[in-house]
């Protein structure tokens, strides 16, 4: 009887794949073999893997803020810098670094990394530099070209700097070749795989291997995808009309005795010759301190971020930007000063503000001449002007009016400026008014001094709190410094806003729920109608509303009595925060 060919057939196919699958286990448990007597070298930690990290190849934090309150350590651009205004400032000059976390200030308070401390600097000195730390934990020079691209270019900076660290060499070789992400999840998990991908053979393991080995493959690649990177990014500044720097950063082993030759640092350099970009080599500064510099393999502690800090402004990038100070003679004293302030040439008229500010307290027997100057022809006199009343603090009060109509300036450096002194004079009831008005400017640095100020008055500025509710409307609305925040700050006294955050409390928008939440807990028992809906947001399914709504039921006083069962029910949460919340409530209201 003759066989079934389609049998026959898949018997065929059968053994087939029965012998390949054994043939691939002997490779397999082979590799494995080789993989145990030699073991692959690890990669050092400061090699990120970008998709392991962020799941992609650029980050950036998640912010927004508005510029309100000033102590926001990252700002709206996700960076942990002050905030800028788009505009650009006349007569002033703009200075973009592109970095790292050595940039960002890794391991030190953010105030003290290199940028922040150069800005200190001029300001000091006078001179009209704006400084931006465009940089995070993990960047390479891939993620602060697309920084540049994304974050930085909008600002229309005078110059850029890229802020070189060694280990920017390695991760753009490890990640720029590695395989597809089914490739690497096989990889992860097969011995043989590993074998054939021969990602020791492609991935440099560390900094010390550029010195190394210097003539290895892998190390040519990284320094020629590094080339690459830099050649792009400084098309794009030259398009923009810019200029683009390099610093470049030692490792805390080339400071240390026995150091290897900098040939790193000499490829650059040569490179950066060739292609006509400055190129400053931090290695002779920060050897003046050596190891003492460092947190650790490459993070500078506060004395190594001055020393750097010093050292970029003496370069020749920042060399040849005058001081505001230049144009005023010698030793003048205030009245000379307050004379210089309506000087004929504006420049002379910049610099004069400018020195009274720098005289502080003192300058307060002036402030009339300040007070004129806001209303000067020029922007940056204008500013100056609104800094130095702001410099010479609570003295300056008689021109808090003349501050306040600041704030609806056409410029937004004056406007901006004009805020930070009310901040740093202060303001009293009288000034409700004005700030309502300003709660709806169209700058949203204005509307968030604002609604910040009113906050922090208190019951003072109860008349704001119908502005407020209608400032809850804005997309800021229910942000760090928005309305709902200075509603929380308030208190009792915003018992008004209640219905207008009940409303919130229904939104499909999980933040601006648990913010509401927030917001309704701060009012405390004045805000006991909101009793019912919070105990349903004990359910809701975001656990950062469940968590507030628990926490403002255990403000309530007594009125939250028809929550308790509710309550005892969420300590069961399977959020530990929304169990240790609903806990705390139950004891607040126990006691009561």
């Amino acid at each position: 009887m003759a066989s079934d060919p389609r049998r026959s057939l898949a018997a065929n196919l059968a053994l087939s794949v029965t012998v390949s699958a054994l043939f691939l286990g002997l490779l397999e448990g082979g590799a494995r073999l080789v993989e145990k007597r030699r073991p692959r070298a690890p990669v050092a930690d400061y090699i990120w893997d970008w998709e392991e990290k962020w799941e992609g190849d650029f980050y950036r934090i998640r912010s927004e803020v508005s510029g309100w309150p000033p102590w926001e350590e990252f700002n709206a651009d996700g960076l942990r810098d002050r905030t800028h205004a788009v505009e650009k400032p006349s007569g002033t000059r703009r200075v973009v670094f592109l970095g790292d976390s050595v940039t960002a200030g890794s391991q030190i308070e953010a105030d003290q990394a290199f940028p922040q401390v150069l800005q200190r600097s001029l300001d000091e000195e006078g001179r009209p530099v704006e400084v931006f730390n465009v940089a995070l934990w993990g960047w390479s020079t891939r993620q602060e070209r697309i920084a540049y691209q994304r974050l930085a270019r909008k600002y229309r900076p005078d110059d850029v700097v890229l802020a070189v660290c060694l280990n920017d060499i390695p991760e753009l070789q490890n990640n720029l070749t590695r395989p597809p992400r089914l490739l690497a999840a096989l990889f992860r998990r097969s011995a043989l795989v590993r074998v054939l991908v021969n990602a020791q053979g492609r991935e440099i393991q560390s900094v010390e291997q550029l010195f190394e080995q210097p003539g290895a493959r892998k190390v040519r690649e990284g320094m020629a995808r590094f080339f690459d990177e830099v050649r792009a990014l400084e098309r794009e500044v030259h398009a923009d009309g810019a200029t683009l720097s390099l610093v470049v950063f030692p490792f805390r082993f080339q400071v240390a005795p026995g150091a290897p030759r900098p040939i790193v640092q000499e490829r650059i350099a040569a490179f950066c010759a060739g292609e006509r970009i400055p190129c400053l080599d931090l290695l002779p500064a920060i050897g003046t301190l050596g190891e003492a510099a460092f947190v650790d393999y490459d993070h500078l502690n506060p004395e190594g971020a001055r020393l750097v800090a010093a050292a970029i402004e003496k370069a020749p990038l920042l060399a040849t930007v005058a001081s505001l100070g230049d144009r005023l003679p010698a030793g003048a004293d205030v009245p000379r000063l307050a004379a210089a302030v309506k000087d004929a040439d504006p420049a002379v008229r910049r610099s004069a503000a400018w020195r009274l500010g720098r005289c502080g307290p003192a300058a307060a027997a002036v402030i009339s001449a300040l007070d004129v100057a806001l209303r000067d022809p020029e922007e940056d006199v204008r500013r100056e002007a609104a800094r130095a009343l702001g410099a010479i603090g609570p003295a300056a009060r008689p021109a808090r009016p003349s501050l306040l109509a600041a704030l609806r300036d056409e410029r937004a450096s004056v406007r901006w400026s004009a805020a930070q002194s009310l901040s740093a004079i202060g303001l009293g009831g009288d000034a409700v008014p004005a700030l309502i008005q300003a709660l709806g400017d169209d700058d949203g640095y204005v509307r968030g001094f604002a609604a910040w100020t009113l906050g922090s008055m208190g019951k003072e500025a109860r008349d704001a709190v119908p502005a407020l509710v209608a400032a809850l409307q804005r997309d800021e609305g229910y942000e760090r410094g928005g309305a709902a925040a200075a509603l929380a700050q308030m208190g009792p006294a915003a018992s008004a806003a209640v219905p207008a955050l009940l409303e919130a409390l229904r939104s499909t928008d999980g933040d601006r729920r648990w913010k509401a939440a927030r917001t309704l807990g701060r009012i405390g028992s004045a805000a006991s109608a909101a009793v019912p809906e919070l105990t349903a947001a004990l359910t809701d399914g975001n656990e950062y509303v469940r968590a507030q709504a628990a926490r403002a039921l255990g403000r309530m006083g007594g009125a939250a009595q028809p929550a308790v069962s509710a309550l005892e029910r969420a300590t069961s949460d399977p959020d530990g925060n929304v169990r240790r919340e609903a806990q705390r409530a139950l004891e607040h209201l126990s006691t009561r």
